[in-house]
């Protein structure tokens, strides 16, 4: 991982940090505390990560070889077949059984995301074993 890389992957932490303060200062501070919660949790492993990077590559080994890309890719197709085929039977059976309600777009969206990630690791550690 280049300097530049990880220091804007701080940089964004960083920019994350200045919206928790925020959210803390203007009262919301459940959601401000959880953003510091992640913020420092990802910096943690951001950093243990770059460090096993680095020693890797000390050693003259590529961290990021033909496999990691092979797993990565069929992790990521997987997750996103999954995805497509559970959000579709979602929005079909809420369109026939579900009640009319409104939804927090912003919920929704994050909802969605995060569990999207999650079946790219999961998939992603399950073909890493088959492989």
């Amino acid at each position: 991982m280049t300097k530049t890389m990880l220091l804007a992957k701080y940089a964004v932490l960083l920019l994350i940090g200045v919206i928790a303060v925020w959210q803390i200062t203007t009262g919301n501070t459940l959601f401000g505390s959880g953003l510091l919660a992640g913020i420092i949790i990802a910096a943690i492993l951001l950093g243990i990560n770059s460090r096993q990077i680095k020693q890797i590559t000390e050693k003259g080994m590529d961290p990021y070889d033909e496999r990691v890309w092979a797993v990565a890719g069929k992790a990521s197709y997987a997750a996103i077949r999954l995805f497509a085929v559970i959000s579709a039977l979602i929005v079909l059976l809420g369109s026939i059984w579900g009640p009319q309600i409104m939804v927090n777009p912003y919920n929704l969206l994050g909802i969605s995301l995060s569990c999207l990630m999650f079946m790219y690791v999961g998939f992603y550690y399950y073909y890493n074993a088959r492989m």
